[in-house]
């Protein structure tokens, strides 16, 4: 009767185990990533771009003026005391120019106002790659184009895959989430909508098992 009793408890055991490790594999699967932010087409400027700022037929009033970390500029030619702190970012540059305009009439530096902003230096957008690549580290997107990449491009520019890549396990931070992207699997169905990087995306090729 004792010798049933431990055989009982052992395969309780075994069950429990078993029971532990499904769900370990359940809970360790992780969901696909999410589509990137849609794209409006317009550039929205971003905390630290160089923006150059002018008045048609007012010379004087040109200046560049760099975004800070808040998203705010100072334009101390269009405030009677100098300190004109306007909000930025997120904003695209023909629509900074008509709030500037705008802020000029109204504080009476000018009468009628039509500014311009240009975009002189772009901040950083930069994407990183990590792990089994060839070239490992923090890599910018390409001037001029939206920032977007695949996660192959991505792959690519850092040089591809080393010897012991795991492709069927590429892991994809984005905020506070994980990712896991099967790259292999994805070559293998061109059909399959496109896994896309966006600025601040950390990627991990993680090393395959022997």
């Amino acid at each position: 009767m004792k010798r049933l009793s431990t055989s009982c408890l052992l395969a309780f055991g075994f069950c429990l185990l078993l029971s532990s490790c499904a769900s370990y594999r359940a809970t360790s699967r992780l969901p696909f990533p999410p589509p990137p932010p849609h794209f409006s087409g317009h550039y929205a400027i971003q905390p630290g771009d160089l923006l150059g700022i002018s008045f048609a037929g007012e010379a004087d009033l040109a200046q560049q003026v760099r975004v800070d970390w808040n998203g705010m500029i100072n334009v101390p030619t269009l405030s009677p005391d100098g300190n004109a702190e306007l909000h930025a970012a997120g904003l695209s540059p023909s629509q900074l120019a008509a709030k500037l305009s705008s802020h000029a009439v109204s504080n009476k530096i000018l009468v009628k106002a039509r500014a311009q902003v240009l975009v002189i230096e772009y901040a950083t957008l930069a994407y990183s790659v990590l792990g089994q690549v060839t070239q490992p580290g923090r890599y910018n997107f390409p001037r001029g184009v939206p920032p977007r990449l695949t996660i192959e491009e991505a792959v690519a520019l850092a040089g591809g895959y080393t010897r012991l890549a795991r492709q069927s396990r590429v892991l994809l931070k984005r905020g506070g989430q994980v990712y896991a992207v099967d790259l292999k699997k994805l070559a293998s169905q061109p059909g399959h909508p496109p896994v896309i990087i966006i600025p601040g995306d950390v990627i991990t090729v993680t090393e395959r098992m022997f």
